[in-house]
């Protein structure tokens, strides 16, 4: 088998016996497909040590945010015929690249597909699906097997006074986000930007709601983070948001224009408590995904023998 490069806390060469999965990930990405690609490998390995590795193109080390995962580092040039390659829905042609190996495709995203001028998946064999949203679309229109692959989200504790002020994430608007926060000029608003974990984790533990303007092009992990630290989450009704079974805290909290988003958040925010009780099964839902997804991490290695 390939030899296998573990990038962490002392960098080690270790040779890996029984290979099952290469993930192919952006190098030095830090965002959230990249987050879910180095779960996929390190629980993989949790359950079946030496069953995965990443590779990242171009060739890169390990992030920081990421070393706490245990995911070794393959080179393309060690990738044996037999293991089956993860693509992110953004490269599907890099199938290409490995003419030995069946390929699969995660589609952490649907509106991104494309986004880098690949839309060709005739070398995909087994499509991966991070949402429900990415469910329907693939089952719709692509062909080949699917299997559901989602991803959990964790926040750091942090000992935090929470207050009345509203978080917001300038990197998820598709529009809304900076005309109703002129529209409110007596809310204190925080944007998540140029934080680490630990101030993530503070700004959420800190704050009593989480508005999302984003497109939700899969089931994005800053409004589990926000409900999973405490905040009552409002939403835009785009993407994976309009379903229930990807983002289920109800149509109340989701709004489709800049009035209904004020008209909502000042119905919620009349009563926070009875807001955040009402979102208590999202929150469930969330704090149970590290436990789905294990399971279905573990349903892909059976299905590769």
């Amino acid at each position: 088998m390939g030899r296998v490069e573990g990038l962490g806390v002392g960098a080690k060469v270790v040779a890996v016996v029984g290979l099952k999965l290469v993930v192919v990930c952006p190098g030095g990405a830090v965002t959230g497909g990249p987050h879910a690609m180095h779960q996929l490998v390190s629980v993989a390995n949790e359950i079946e040590l030496g069953s995965a590795a990443i590779l990242y193109q171009p060739h890169a080390t390990t992030p920081e945010p990421y070393r706490r995962y245990n995911c070794p580092v393959i080179e393309m040039n060690r990738v044996p015929s037999d293991a089956l390659i993860v693509l992110p829905e953004i490269w599907p042609e890099l199938s290409q690249w490995f003419p030995r190996n069946r390929a699969a495709l995660w589609w952490l995203s649907v509106d991104n597909f494309g986004s880098h001028g690949q839309t060709d998946v005739s070398g995909i064999g087994l499509h991966l699906c991070q949402s429900e949203y990415a469910w329907r679309h693939v089952r719709w229109k692509m062909s080949g097997k699917c299997m559901m692959l989602t991803d959990w989200v964790e926040v750091a504790e942090s000992e935090q006074v929470r207050g009345d002020r509203v978080v917001v994430n300038p990197a998820k608007d598709a529009g809304l986000m900076r005309p109703f926060m002129a529209s409110n000029p007596d809310v204190e608003f925080v944007e998540l930007r140029g934080l680490d974990r630990l101030g993530v984790a503070g700004v959420l533990r800190s704050s009593g709601f989480y508005i999302d303007f984003g497109r939700h092009p899969g089931r994005d992990r800053p409004p589990r983070e926000a409900a999973l630290a405490g905040c009552v989450v409002l939403s835009v009704l785009n993407g994976s948001a309009r379903l229930s079974e990807d983002m289920p805290i109800g149509d109340e909290f989701k709004f489709d224009s800049l009035s209904d988003a004020n008209r909502k958040f000042e119905s919620v925010r009349e009563d926070w408590a009875d807001a955040s009780d009402w979102q208590a099964p999202y929150r469930r839902q969330i704090a149970r995904q590290r436990y789905i997804f294990t399971s279905e991490v573990h349903a892909l290695l059976e299905s590769l023998g």
